[in-house]
């Protein structure tokens, strides 16, 4: 065919197309197709245009979700909702839920945190702020406070609280037939109560952290007026308190043995504060640190009360759900040289030990490194804290130099025989014990400090002890040389109960059995004024007095760690004073939640 007619060719057949799309859009004027010319597409497609044509349908459905989800995301926030349980593990079993006798007991404090409110709370700051007392005031000589109650207050049984409550719970505390742990705080304190919702406290001298000891639940009068104080320690209402707090006792179950098993506590709804998200809290209880532990590998709680560092990874490899929180605690852990024990009488060789703890070494090894260096008895944060106070650095050199100058020496040996490894001086070896708690951390702490103190001539003996007999057989009596304890000083930093030569004997905690007449003149004066400053000031001046003359050697401020469930929000703090503080702001913690629209403020 010559190149004229394939021309002509082509020319008729673009001529054709467009008659055919004349055609086509005169029977559909729309250049969409429509549903039914649709219905035909699959008849025209092959199977390989059909699967691909599946596919990207497929995307794009797919793809239109995500960016519709993303958008909703984007315009609405998270927002609690009520529900929801919470259940965790405790070690112990409750005895008295009830605030002016659960002060030895840690489950104790736990739920009575819970189901009791006081007049001043500590919040996740560790802050004091108000709780029933809507207001208060100090008087200019500062031994009267007046607090001013809500009026909104129920108990669980609805019935109101008012004055009479207060009144009721401090008188009981002041009789020594309840036998109440608060007895110290409260003894000599006069009460008046002024009308139905206001009551004076009037002290017999100043002394500023008085507030800070007013948190502690408030006893229904209505109830306990009726039993007497000899049988308070044998009443129902110890296990099934009433109180006015967020939650209220719910039932408890035992084994067939009679020990309780668990306890379930249900949320107050005529709470007159911030009303709980979460509906229930349920606590099961184990008889040991181990069980508990397992309880929460195998998921059978949601939380832990007590995280050991050395457990975390373990949990953590059978139940990635749980979360750890690490708390700051107002503790401080320290070895205390008893004053009695003639050696350590001398301040030379606590000059020489104190050089010869590895605190870096400590921390790491025994607190895995979650604890905070310390050199002094007022820990960061607190009023009168001295960043500034004189260390003894790590320095075996410093140590043994110091030994040796005061008279210490390796003894000579007959030849052949082997190198004596214990100093003496005048006959007497350089040896002591030291006594401690057989925890984990406490073990782990004195084989560190063992080890350097070995190392430059001392013979120590390691006493063990449980917690319950290192109180009773070792402390309470002062019937040790050295002692590794840890002190909780609460959250009024008032050295008085710790280092004050009152304190030498039990109850008080002056654990180094230590006597100076300018730190008690001090400490009595620091918590009689009001002048933060001037508190300041003596507390400086005390921690420099008390560094110099090294009655103990502190060691660390330690990290209180706890478990939960990443299930549960909510939860702030980086500080507690005593473990059942953790629950500090558990109105605001929530498993349930919605999403509500407009930006989150």
């Amino acid at each position: 065919m010559n190149s004229s007619g394939s021309s002509n060719g082509n020319k008729w057949a673009k001529q054709q197309k467009q008659i055919d799309k004349k055609l086509v859009t005169s029977l559909n004027s729309k250049k969409i197709p429509t549903y039914r010319q649709f219905k035909y597409l699959p008849r025209y497609l092959s199977k390989k245009e059909s699967t691909i044509a599946q596919i990207a349908l497929v995307v794009f459905v797919i793809s239109l979700m995500f960016i519709l989800v993303r958008v909703y995301q984007t315009v609405t926030h998270i927002v609690p909702q009520s529900g929801g349980k919470y259940t965790e593990a405790l070690v112990g079993s409750p005895k008295y839920v009830n605030p002016i006798l659960s002060q030895t007991n840690d489950t104790d404090m736990d739920l009575s945190r819970l189901v009791f409110s006081g007049l001043l709370k500590i919040d996740t700051d560790q802050q004091l702020v108000n709780d029933l007392a809507e207001r208060y005031e100090i008087s200019e000589d500062q031994k009267e406070y007046t607090i001013y109650l809500r009026n909104d207050a129920k108990f669980h049984d609805k019935e109101d609280l008012n004055a009479d409550d207060v009144l009721f719970t401090f008188e009981s505390i002041q009789d020594t037939s309840y036998r109440s742990p608060l007895y110290l705080n409260f003894s000599g304190v006069a009460l008046q109560r002024i009308d139905d919702h206001t009551i004076k406290f009037v002290l017999q001298e100043p002394f500023t952290p008085f507030l800070s000891s007013l948190t502690f639940g408030i006893l229904p009068e209505h109830i306990w007026a009726e039993i007497s104080p000899d049988s308070a320690y044998l009443a129902e209402y110890n296990l099934k308190p009433i109180g006015s707090g967020p939650f209220a006792f719910d039932n408890y179950t035992k084994d067939k043995n009679g020990n309780i098993k668990s306890y379930d506590l249900k949320r107050f709804d005529d709470y007159y504060s911030d009303k709980p998200y979460l509906d229930q809290i349920s606590f099961k209880f184990y008889s040991d640190p181990i069980s508990a532990l397992e309880a929460a590998k195998n998921k059978h709680v949601d939380g832990i009360s007590f995280v050991p560092n050395e457990s975390k990874e373990d949990i953590q490899k059978r139940n990635g759900n749980i979360e750890y929180h690490s708390l700051r605690l107002p503790q401080y852990t320290a070895v205390f040289f008893n004053q009695k024990n003639e050696l350590l009488k001398t301040k030379t060789v606590r000059e020489a030990l104190a050089h010869a703890v590895d605190k870096v070494s400590i921390v790491q090894n025994a607190l895995g490194g979650e604890g905070e260096i310390i050199h002094g008895p007022i820990l960061p944060g607190y009023v009168g804290y001295n960043q500034e106070i004189k260390k003894f650095e790590f320095n075996l050199e410093e140590a043994e130099k110091i030994l040796e100058e005061d008279g210490w020496e390796y003894p000579e040996v007959e030849e052949g025989e082997p190198a004596s490894t214990v100093r003496e001086k005048d006959g007497a070896e350089l040896a002591f014990a030291i006594s401690t708690i057989n925890s984990p951390e406490y073990l782990a702490t004195v084989d560190v400090i063992k080890q350097a103190w070995e190392g430059i001539g001392v013979r120590l003996e390691v006493k063990e002890y449980s917690t319950k007999d290192i109180q009773k057989r070792v402390i309470n009596p002062r019937a040790y040389e050295a002692l590794l304890f840890g002190e909780i000083v609460g959250t009024d930093p008032d050295p008085y109960p710790f280092w004050h030569s009152s304190q030498s004997r039990d109850p008080g905690l002056n654990l180094a059995v230590f006597f100076n007449k300018d730190i008690d003149q001090l400490l009595e004066e620091a918590r009689k004024t009001n002048d933060e400053e001037q508190r300041r000031l003596k507390y400086l001046h005390f921690q420099n007095i008390l560094a110099d003359e090294l009655p103990a050697i502190f060691l660390y401020n330690p990290v209180y760690t706890y478990g939960i469930d990443k299930k549960v929000r909510g939860l702030e703090g980086h500080y507690i004073s005593v473990p059942s503080d953790r629950f500090s702001g558990i109105e605001d913690w929530y498993i349930k939640t919605n999403r509500k629209w407009g930006k989150e403020s």
